[in-house]
């Protein structure tokens, strides 16, 4: 089953109109702080949609279903994790990013430790968001691969050109008001919609429950070895990553920061219990799939009227543009601020920097539209994403906000060492083990807490400096 003319229009409606606010963020992008934060002014009211749009993406929808398909209730633990990870977000360190008024995470390394920790750590966390902008082209490709009847790498194609236009446009105003609006019709499109109509199609939940195996309401059910891995990936990768902290670096206060990425957390998890339920509702509904991750897509095909379909399906692909749009401006931002910026032409102009980071997102949007293509499952991606993420960069980051004695030795120490680790680990057990980044997490403090009090206490004005920037010295007593 393919979408309807009607349901078709609406798509192509959405898609053109992405581009048109691309257009009208490429007008208003004055400066380097409009293009890379969106002038770092943007309200709680604000806030909260865009944070949730940005974490929601295609884990959050096309994998959140497929886990519900496969797995029922307990397949929410994936969704669940990333807003648990940003509700601890706001709480930890929020404030403190906000605080910092920074670029990325490679200049907050660069802040508390040295320019080759801030350097590294810039790569891997690009290499991180690229990943991320790649996992969320796979779903958008495998989602338009099911409405129009096409292959799936042909979808990619599409999907990644518009990705990279409407966000080399306009940067972060653009990707703050796009962002906007795909959250309101996910929101609609997924609590309004189809969670009513997906109910009213099995009889309500008592019809569910009578027609689905105990096993599919049992929380723990995907067992508690994935679970422990959600948590080590997504909670504590979901507090690093550059796309997140270049979110929290548009609030217009600390205060929006650290409310707005509360609120946000706890809208994910309702979104991921959600998405699940739905898949559960997919797997009474709909025959056999060969790939679960596309039951969302096909549950909305079979059981919404015309139109309305077209809405929510717009939705789905909201949710998973949202994600790729920051990740691919984040990815540029780190390259230009942390690289560029930093060895290659140090004195160029706003101007200048905002140019070079469109052309980057033309380049990198490339390798991520190549990617999607290459590696095709939006699980397998987002895996080693997050592997790297945190087995790499999660130590440092945190020692930087709370433990006054580290020191830049132990950061590049631990950042060079843990990664080689997570890579070496993933090359002998494979994506599907936990192993890559519970040795990548234990060598890095191995490696991080002893170098830093054999090389001597961090510099006592370069410590001084960052406490005062942080306003907020008892995060590091």
């Amino acid at each position: 089953m393919v979408v309807s003319p009607i349901d078709t229009g609406l798509l192509i409606l959405y898609m053109v109109g992405m581009i048109g606010i691309g257009y009208w963020g490429y007008q208003k992008s004055e400066t380097l702080d409009d293009y890379l934060v969106a002038g770092r002014n943007i309200p709680l009211w604000m806030y909260v949609p865009v944070m949730s749009a940005v974490i929601l993406g295609g884990a959050a929808t096309v994998g959140g279903g497929g886990l519900g398909y496969k797995s029922g209730i307990s397949g929410a633990w994936l969704v669940i994790s990333l807003g648990i990870g940003t509700i601890a977000l706001g709480l930890l360190i929020s404030t403190n990013l906000a605080n910092l008024k920074a670029y990325s995470l490679g200049e907050v390394l660069e802040r508390r430790f040295d320019k080759y920790s801030g350097t590294i750590g810039a790569i891997i966390a690009g290499i991180y968001a690229l990943t991320i902008a790649t996992t969320q082209t796979i779903a958008i490709g495998k989602v338009l691969s099911v409405l129009f009847g096409f292959e799936q790498n042909t979808m990619i194609l599409l999907a990644g050109a518009i990705i990279i236009a409407y966000t080399a446009l306009g940067g972060m105003l653009t990707v703050t008001m796009t962002d906007f609006v795909q959250w309101c019709i996910m929101t609609v499109g997924i609590f309004f919609i189809a969670l009513p109509l997906g109910l009213d199609s099995v009889g309500g939940v008592s019809g569910l429950m009578s027609q689905l195996e105990p096993s599919y309401f049992d929380v723990t059910a995907i067992g508690w070895n994935t679970i422990v891995s959600y948590f080590l990936l997504y909670v504590l990768g979901i507090m690093i990553g550059q796309d997140i902290w270049q979110r929290v670096f548009t609030a217009n206060s600390a205060d929006t920061a650290r409310k707005g990425n509360i609120a946000a957390g706890v809208y994910a998890i309702v979104y991921g219990l959600t998405t699940a339920f739905l898949g559960m509702i997919a797997l009474v509904v709909l025959p056999p799939l060969a790939d679960s991750e596309l039951a969302l897509p096909r549950l909305i095909l079979e059981i919404v009227p015309v139109g309305f379909s077209g809405i929510i399906l717009a939705g789905f692909v909201s949710a998973m543009m949202s994600t790729a749009d920051s990740a691919l401006l984040a990815s540029s931002t780190l390259f230009t601020s942390d690289i560029y910026k930093r060895f290659i032409d140090p004195d160029a102009s706003d101007a200048k920097y905002s140019s070079v980071s469109r052309g980057l997102i033309i380049v990198l949007g490339g390798v991520m539209t190549y990617a999607a293509i290459e590696i095709g499952s939006v699980v397998l991606a987002l895996t080693l994403a997050y592997d790297l993420l945190t087995g790499c960069i999660f130590v440092p980051i945190f020692g930087a906000f709370f433990w006054k004695r580290a020191t830049w030795q132990g950061a590049l120490s631990s950042i060079c060492i843990s990664a080689a680790v997570v890579v070496a680990t993933l090359s002998v057990k494979g994506f599907s083990s936990n192993l890559p980044i519970i040795y990548g997490l234990l060598s890095s403090i191995l490696v991080f807490v002893p170098v830093s009090f054999l090389s001597g206490p961090p510099a006592r004005e370069k410590l001084e400096q960052w406490v005062r920037t942080l306003d907020s010295p008892a995060s590091l007593e």
